[in-house]
């Protein structure tokens, strides 16, 4: 991108107009009560959010070398609790570092998970967007599997609670990876000049967490109990279900 105003300008109003697609397939998304039609209108909702992030990145890059303001850092918590806090916590921060421009940290209570989101305000916008629509999917995805499972009755509750557990961290995690597959196609597609613009976003994130919290350590790993073959194999299905279009603009 050049450091002319009027492209800049031009570049705003293109990533304005993904933004509000992008909200538009997401509701899309979570109002259908098809599966399969959901999970379309999501996977087209993902290509956009990671164009919209790059092109938001750009714009960002260009203002800084003209002098102009950049793009605010900020701070976002999401909490997760309940019985599947653990597996749902693992799956949504795979899909924010899927994005590879926000910092994630994670802080663990007795009764919740809290996942800290730092990065530029439209990063991590568009990821809160997504977590969010992709928890009522996840909830609906899970109970119309659920009623259908057929080793219930065999199971003890904690298994019961494994099980579901085990679906929504495959569901979860298998959109992850969807997205980092499209995340580095898009990159690839703009040369490293993406490369360059998306590293420099990721290092201000950096730096801005590092700022906020100089005594973060990385988490230990934790131990986690896994449910069944049969409810991961569910739940990447739930997850995968749909092809995804490269070809929505």
């Amino acid at each position: 991108m050049e450091n002319n105003p009027d492209l800049a300008s031009q570049a705003a109003r293109k990533a304005d107009k993904t933004l509000a697609l992008i909200m538009k397939l997401l509701a899309k998304a979570e109002g259908t009560p098809f599966p399969a039609e959901a999970q379309t209108f999501q996977e087209h909702a993902e290509r956009l959010m990671v164009r919209y992030g790059i092109q938001q990145a750009a714009i960002d890059a260009e203002a800084g070398k003209a002098g102009r303001p950049r793009e605010t850092m900020v701070e976002e918590r999401f909490e997760v609790g309940g019985a599947y806090r653990v597996g749902r916590a693992h799956g949504f921060i795979a899909i924010a570092t899927a994005f590879d421009t926000v910092r994630v940290l994670l802080a663990t209570t007795s009764k919740q998970k809290v996942i800290y989101l730092i990065g530029a305000e439209s990063d991590v916008a568009q990821i809160l967007r997504l977590f969010t629509s992709l928890l009522l999917q996840l909830e609906a995805a899970m109970a119309a599997w659920w009623v259908e499972y057929p080793y219930k009755p065999y199971l003890s509750a904690h298994e019961k609670t494994l099980e579901r557990r085990q679906f929504q961290l495959a569901f979860l995690t298998t959109v992850a990876q969807r997205l980092s597959s499209i995340y580095a196609q898009e990159v690839a597609t703009g040369g490293p000049g993406n490369a360059l613009v998306l590293a420099g976003r990721k290092e201000r994130a950096e730096d801005h967490a590092h700022q906020l919290y100089p005594q973060a350590r990385a988490a230990r790993r934790s131990a986690i109990a896994f449910g069944s073959a049969n409810a991961h194999a569910a739940g990447q299905s739930a997850g995968n279900r749909a092809s995804v279009n490269s070809e929505i603009r």
